[in-house]
């Protein structure tokens, strides 16, 4: 009796793992589309998701399946856990996201357009060698700065299969996997053609128009945090050592951290270490940091900060909110409108003449 138990649960693997599963010819259901001008928007952020039903987890299978397709969109795109560190630094509600300002929510990701999804079904069933998978969603694209609602749609995925293996190759694989992973897969499987086809129907982005990337970034290598520079048209090695060190002899320093790089080598959008450079978490720090050893810092801006007011806090005088723009003007686009997560180079020292304070 024991013998026909193992051989049945063999046979129950090797069914449910090697089944073709069928998709059902459907199209979503689009509500809104409005074309987008000509480098209107760059940057996209996906959101957190939201989950309706009962299944657990289902939010972040579809969320990451939207991320791994949409860059064919040609936007430049945050990575999930970049935006949710920025939304967790302003200390947003991320299970409240529906109710937050837009135009907020993109400031702190740092986005020209963000993405909202929500799971409104997940089911599965499975009955012998049939089984079923529904996954409904509702997705929409908003432009930032106007509120405005770029792209919206609704659909319902189902997947099916009732086809009785015939391939001996299958065999090994229901022996490795069990029947519960196997089941999982047609989840992810379904959530990956569901996101395929709202990707169909959204705008794309002009291949041809500059990437908004990070220019300056902060990044974990091994146990330590390590500052990044990403290379501009027209930089030199002497130049960005001018830049982080206000020292043209740390050219060198620069060219051994990254593989002897040389003015020959550098590329735009190629990213740098930039050795030796202190990181600060708050902008307090910078009274601690030993003055005649460094002359610069970087610091990652969070929700609330102004350049007046790192100004106020570096400096003791918020008018000298210039000497941090002047060593930011490349990447800062709004001197009113710091993004939460932005990384600014924060010049430790003040010029001797008082002409460049000036009110923001």
């Amino acid at each position: 009796m024991e013998k026909y138990f193992f051989a049945f649960i063999f046979i129950a693997l090797f069914i449910v793992s090697s089944c073709n599963y069928i998709e059902e010819r459907s199209t979503p259901n689009v509500k809104t589309l409005h074309p987008l001008q000509k480098n209107e928007i760059t940057t996209v952020a996906i959101l957190p998701f939201k989950n309706k039903s009962e299944k657990k987890g289902a939010e972040e299978i579809l969320r990451k399946c939207f991320f791994t397709n949409f860059s064919a969109k040609g936007y430049n795109l945050l990575k999930p856990e970049e935006v949710d560190e920025r939304l967790n630094l302003a200390a947003i509600d991320l299970s409240n996201l529906d109710n937050e300002d837009v135009y907020k929510v993109g400031r702190i990701v740092k986005a020209d357009a963000v993405i909202f999804g929500t799971v409104t079904k997940c089911t599965k069933k499975f009955f012998g060698v049939y089984s079923q998978v529904v996954l409904g969603a509702e997705m929409k694209m908003v432009d930032v700065k106007s509120s405005m609602v770029i792209w919206q749609a609704e659909h319902t995925e189902k997947t099916h299969s009732d086809a009785i293996p015939v391939s001996p190759f299958s065999i090994p694989e229901a022996v490795v996997d069990s029947s519960m992973n196997v089941r999982e897969k047609v989840i992810t499987d379904t959530a990956d053609r569901l996101v395929k086809k709202f990707i169909i129907s959204i705008p794309s982005k002009d291949f041809s128009s500059p990437i908004n990337a990070s220019v300056i970034s902060i990044k974990p290598i091994d146990t330590s945090m390590e500052v990044y520079y990403r290379v501009q048209n027209g930089d030199t090695l002497q130049g960005i050592s001018v830049k982080f060190y206000d020292d043209m002899s740390r050219t060198e320093d620069i060219s051994n951290a990254n593989n002897s790089v040389s003015n020959e080598t550098l590329r735009a959008g190629q990213e740098l270490i930039i050795p030796d450079m202190p990181i600060i978490g708050n902008i307090e720090e910078t009274q601690q940091i030993n003055k005649k050893k460094y002359k610069k810092t970087v610091y990652r801006v969070k929700w609330g900060d102004s350049l007046y007011n790192i100004a106020s806090k570096v400096f003791r005088d918020g008018k000298r909110w210039t000497i941090i723009y002047d060593a930011n003007k490349s990447e800062i686009r709004d001197i009113k409108d710091l993004p939460v997560g932005q990384v600014l180079i924060i010049p430790l020292t003040t010029p001797k003449t008082d002409s460049f304070k000036r009110d923001l």
